[in-house]
């Protein structure tokens, strides 16, 4: 591991702080829980799709504990995006050349490492060294799914606390653009007051997807060539195989392709292995890697009293609208567009569930268990199974998002609130 290379991740050894280019005034949401963690014991995981601004979030935690004081040195971030060698080995280097003492000799010491899961037995060593100093504090990040790393779980169980950052959601995107909004969990009204200064931009957060670095960006083009090259190829081409990792990238792509052209897809491993020219086993297997590599998501159809799926019969998204305009345009017509708003739907409920059964399908289930069933309808307007739902388990609160709809109604005795996206993507209480 050379010097050379971690002094130049780490300017805040010589200059007292980060740089300005890596640290934009504009913060995540998700900044504040990530900052909360490092008076932990535990390590803290930052996991998310790539793009999202993880190294960002690393970066404004840094420029937050020397802005109380610690001392630059007790700091150390480092990055095995486009690095190599392991953490011991950076461990070490970092002990002698900079610290000049043992880690235990410091009262608290920060470790940043960046796309850890792109080295090797990752978990295995930022278990030993949890173990044996205390006073050090591990933060990763990743752009897989912490779950299903290899050994991760085994080896870091009881010692890590998770945060997953999704790309930007709408209100995120309102804030980064400088725009007053109500407080979220405000009534409805408040945002239909200012709807023809939000409504707006919601075309153009859905076609950028949640991606900060594009936020600002209006030429299509150059919109569809960041996420096919920044964030598509990187994971199809690089991240999948990882590690030792074998397999096909152009049949990834097929199925990614897919994925991202019907959003809300039944994945029927037969069909399509049918249609790229692999058994069920290996298109199953490579869903998994997808899945793990956080470009899609899978929700399973909810069973049993119980809130719990089984592996089979799942839908899959794309984890951004963008990835959906990228593949098929951005001249998409209603049905299309409505798979669209989907997306952002499920991504501000945080969905892991739907509900299907014999001619019969309620979008998206949440709640503590499963009390909450949403509906995804452009118009507002179409046949509603929150009866049938209601009649196979218990139903609190119904809602159809809509494209530009509000209101109220009933269908088969079951009231439902019915929401425009755009509000209920900025927060609006529903």
């Amino acid at each position: 591991m050379e010097l050379s290379r971690i002094i130049e991740y780490n300017t805040w050894w010589d200059t007292g702080q980060v740089r300005n280019s890596l640290c934009p005034d504009y913060e995540r949401q998700m900044l504040a829980n990530i900052i909360s963690s490092l008076d932990s014991r535990a390590v803290s995981v930052l996991r998310g799709p790539r793009r999202t601004g993880k190294s960002t979030v690393m970066y404004q935690a840094i420029r937050n504990l020397l802005s109380k004081g610690v001392e630059p040195e007790s700091i150390m971030y480092f990055s095995f995006d486009a690095e190599e060698g392991t953490i011991q080995d950076l461990l070490d280097e970092y002990r002698n050349s900079i610290l000049n003492t043992s880690l235990e000799s410091k009262k608290r010491v920060y470790v940043f490492l960046d796309e850890v899961q792109k080295c090797k037995n990752w978990a295995e060593e930022v278990k030993r060294n949890y173990d044996l100093y205390p006073n050090v504090k591990f933060i990763l990040s990743g752009s897989v799914s912490f779950e299903l790393g290899a050994g991760a779980t085994e080896s870091l169980a009881g010692r890590a606390s998770e945060f997953v950052l999704l790309p930007m959601s709408f209100r995120e995107y309102l804030l980064l653009r400088g725009e007053e909004l109500p407080e979220a969990g405000s009534t409805l009204k408040k945002y239909l007051l200012a709807e023809n200064r939000l409504r707006p931009y919601f075309s153009h957060y859905l076609t950028t997807g949640g991606f900060p670095e594009i936020a600002f960006e209006e030429d299509q083009n150059t919109i569809r060539e960041y996420v096919l090259s920044s964030i598509v190829r990187r994971v199809i081409y690089g991240d999948l195989f990882q590690n030792g990792r074998t397999g096909d990238p152009e049949s990834m792509m097929a199925l990614l392709r897919a994925i991202s052209e019907m959003p809300g897809i039944l994945l029927n491993y037969e069909h399509l292995g049918s249609d790229i020219g692999r058994d069920r086993r290996t298109v199953s297997s490579y869903i998994s890697r997808l899945e793990y590599t956080m470009i899609i998501r899978t929700l399973g159809n909810i069973t049993g009293s119980a809130l719990s799926s089984s592996r089979k019969h799942r839908k899959a998204y794309p984890i951004s609208p963008a990835l959906t305009f990228a593949f098929k345009g951005y001249d998409l017509g209603d049905e299309d567009m409505g798979r669209v708003y989907e997306i952002a739907v499920m991504n501000q409920l945080d969905a892991q569930y739907f509900w299907r059964r014999p001619r019969k399908e309620v979008d998206f289930i949440t709640g503590d268990k499963g009390e909450i069933a949403t509906e995804v309808k452009m118009s507002g307007q179409g046949r509603f199974h929150f009866s049938q739902y209601a009649a196979d388990r218990n139903l609190k609160k119904a809602l159809v998002i809509t494209k530009n709809c509000s209101g109220t109604g009933t269908t088969n005795e079951i009231n439902y609130e019915k929401i425009p996206a755009w509000a209920f993507c900025a927060g609006a209480k529903v």
